[in-house]
């Protein structure tokens, strides 16, 4: 008998109870009766009888419902593991398969991990990847945190939104990729090449990118604070309003650079050539320029107070208009000083004799020394 069925049958059997408890109850107060007493005796047995097994019915379904529910618990548990086994070896597999350096291969994984929700869950996290060839796959929003990724093949590849942050991407191939607003804070990116890519608002702060090439690449208010990128390749990377603050640029190469609006306070530019570049509205302030090649380059409304910079080096800039000079003068009020017709403002500015004017902002000329 089914657990329904008996359940219908006590229902009965209750209901019969009841009846006969309340027939034999009304019966036992009926003027005339012999057996009044007997009947309301009975009655009121009958119903004890009725409650108990309402009661006991009642307890027994629920103790039914509970092992059910215990049972359906297991059983769902023992699925969930059997699930999380077969997920675990499919993961494993598509990951064998990226790495395999076979290009068609990787292509059909990174589409299935797409389809499964995995590029982005972590699930590529920490992973070994080395040498893949994923050139121009479609990985934004891609989960790469911790991996590692060095001699990968991300040419053309988009990555934005992407998650790189400490990962290894030492020698990556990763020309014309799109990563804007990624996130590569601390990654390893030594030597890479990431020549004429996007990284629009890309998070590059604490990277390691000595030696790497970002040559024309398009960095807009990009996030290089605290880089290590001694020996860059910059050289025409639009950075304007970039946060550059406290990195090392020592010997990069940012000839003709955008850097209109960049931040590069407290920045380490030594031996930096700036050939050229464009950094006006620049904010240099305590910034290192030791022997960097300004040459060329426009330094009009740069902030350079308390910048490390020879007066010779400034002299080869191209335009220092409106710019605020490392003892903290204005050019203007500065040039008249070096040329000793400087009063204060306070005072009447006669007008200046003509001179004879060269190519310089600074109108500089060598002391014996630096002949």
């Amino acid at each position: 008998m089914s657990s329904n069925q008996k359940g219908l049958s006590l229902q009965v059997i209750v209901i019969i109870l009841l009846v006969l408890a309340i027939f034999f109850g009304w019966l036992g107060y009926q003027p005339g009766t012999l057996l009044n007493e007997y009947a309301r005796g009975l009655g009121f047995t009958l119903l004890g009888v009725a409650l108990v097994v309402y009661l006991t019915d009642a307890h027994g379904r629920r103790r039914e419902q509970q092992l059910l529910a215990y049972l359906e618990e297991q059983r769902k548990s023992q699925e969930d593991a059997q699930l999380a086994r077969e997920s675990l070896i499919a993961k494993t597999q598509l990951i064998r398969e990226i790495a395999s350096g076979d290009a068609g291969l990787a292509g059909r994984a990174i589409r299935e991990l797409d389809v499964k929700g995995w590029l982005t869950d972590g699930t590529l996290s920490n992973t070994h990847l080395t040498g893949a060839d994923l050139q121009g796959a479609r990985l934004g929003w891609v989960n790469l945190s911790g991996a590692f990724l060095s001699h990968i093949n991300l040419q053309d590849a988009d990555l934005s939104y992407g998650n790189f942050s400490s990962a290894d991407l030492r020698e990556a191939k990763m020309a014309r990729a799109n990563l804007d607003l990624a996130n590569l804070t601390e990654a390893a990116l030594q030597e890479a090449d990431l020549s004429l890519c996007s990284m629009n608002e890309t998070d590059l702060s604490g990277a390691l990118l000595e030696g790497a090439i970002l040559s024309g690449a398009t960095m807009v208010e990009a996030n290089l604070s605290k880089v290590q990128g001694e020996r860059m390749a910059l050289n025409g990377v639009n950075l304007e309003r970039a946060n550059m603050v406290e990195s090392n640029f020592a010997y990069a190469n940012m000839e003709r650079a955008t850097l209109t609006g960049a931040n590069l306070g407290w920045a380490n530019l030594s031996k930096a050539n700036l050939e050229k570049a464009n950094l006006a509205e620049a904010n240099m302030s305590g910034t290192n320029l030791e022997d960097a090649r300004l040459h060329g380059a426009n330094l009009s409304g740069a902030f350079l107070f308390g910048a490390k910079v020879s007066l010779k080096s400034l002299s080869a800039a191209k335009s220092l208009a409106n710019a605020t000079m490392p003892d903290g003068m204005k050019y203007e009020e500065w040039i008249r000083r070096q040329s000793g017709e400087y009063v204060p403002v306070s005072e009447t500015i006669p007008t200046a004799p003509s001179q004879t004017v060269t190519d310089s902002p600074l109108d500089y000329t060598h002391t014996p020394e630096e002949v």
